[in-house]
């Protein structure tokens, strides 16, 4: 993690709690260690760099940050194995480096872009009226018992902290 990527985690943070989720940033380090054996077999686990949690609405989001836009294939490879674990899954730049790429919409990602006053959604993950989740090709759809159980590590680690 740069120290510009670093910036940006407190104005997401903030942009999630105001969506109503409880959120757990990581920047990378490992306070939650998410396998992905499974459906990764080169990876073991992956790190999300960010994870709000709705408990309520059985609701995982998951926000990879990001500032060299050089790497936007590999972090939206990152991103689609998320949405395996996510019901929302974000991709989030700084805001001045922010393009609408339509290939997002596409795939069912967020992207954000981010300065230290505002969080704006570039592309909005958005429901579709027919009642399906998202207006995407689904090429693998969330799987909702690996959501349940990253709410409940994130859950546990969150009460760790500040309990």
């Amino acid at each position: 993690m740069n120290s510009e990527q670093k910036q940006l985690y407190e104005a997401v943070r903030k942009w999630l709690e105001s969506q109503g989720f409880q959120v757990l940033v990581t920047g990378g380090e490992p306070s939650i260690v998410v396998p992905v054996a499974d459906v990764l077999p080169t990876r073991v686990h992956m790190i999300p760099d960010m994870v709000g949690i709705k408990e309520k609405d059985s609701m995982a989001a998951i926000v990879e940050v990001e500032t060299n836009m050089d790497k936007i294939l590999e972090v939206i490879g990152k991103c689609m194995v998320w949405k395996l674990f996510a019901t929302l899954v974000y991709i989030a730049y700084p805001l001045e480096k922010c393009r609408k790429f339509s290939i997002l919409e596409k795939l069912g990602l967020g992207l954000l872009g981010v300065s230290q006053q505002e969080v704006r959604e570039v592309v909005k993950i958005m429901p579709t009226q027919s009642g399906e989740l998202f207006r995407v090709l689904e090429l693998h759809p969330l799987d909702f018992s690996k959501q349940t159980e990253l709410i409940r590590l994130v859950k546990g680690i969150l009460q760790t902290e500040h309990g």
